[in-house]
């Protein structure tokens, strides 16, 4: 009895039937192989196979991507989102913004052509009492005046 201690074989009976048990629980998960033939594979799914309401894939695809694409925009506009800019095109646009201010404000001040120009056939002396004399009137006046001045001084 020397390699014999003393409550061993209980342990291996506690042992054999929790393995036991173990296997028992292994047994049940494995699957009875069946004498009916295989289920035939789905057919692969192409760009033509019909999904739903007879549209084929493809359709879908297209269809889903449009209404992606303009939510995307819509709510780019509705938001106001911007392209990031280097500081470069920010002052560009700044220095082309501010020309064409000055440009509009000096081209406010230019009269209409029709009161810059002569217009044959029509009386010089008919004046429109909303009208703008011009540098060039103004001097025409005032030579005729002057000649006036002179052939009634002779």
């Amino acid at each position: 009895m020397a390699g014999r201690q003393r409550g061993t074989g209980r342990l291996w009976a506690l042992g054999g039937a929790a393995l036991g048990a173990c296997l028992a629980g292994v047994a049940t998960q494995l699957v009875e192989p069946s004498t009916a033939p295989p289920k035939p594979k789905p057919p692969p799914l192409t760009k033509e196979t019909v999904v739903f309401w007879d549209m084929r894939l493809w359709h879908v695809v297209g269809i889903f991507s449009l209404f992606v694409l303009s939510i995307i925009i819509t709510l780019c506009c509705v938001f106001n989102c911007r392209v990031p800019r280097t500081r470069k095109e920010i002052e560009a646009r700044y220095l082309q913004r501010k020309a064409a201010k000055m440009y509009t404000d000096k081209l406010e001040t230019v009269p209409p052509l029709n009161e810059l120009t002569e217009i044959p056939g029509e009386d010089k002396k008919k004046k429109k009492k909303d009208s703008v004399d011009t540098v060039a009137i103004k001097v025409e006046e005032d030579e005729k005046s002057e000649a006036k001045k002179k052939k009634g001084e002779k």
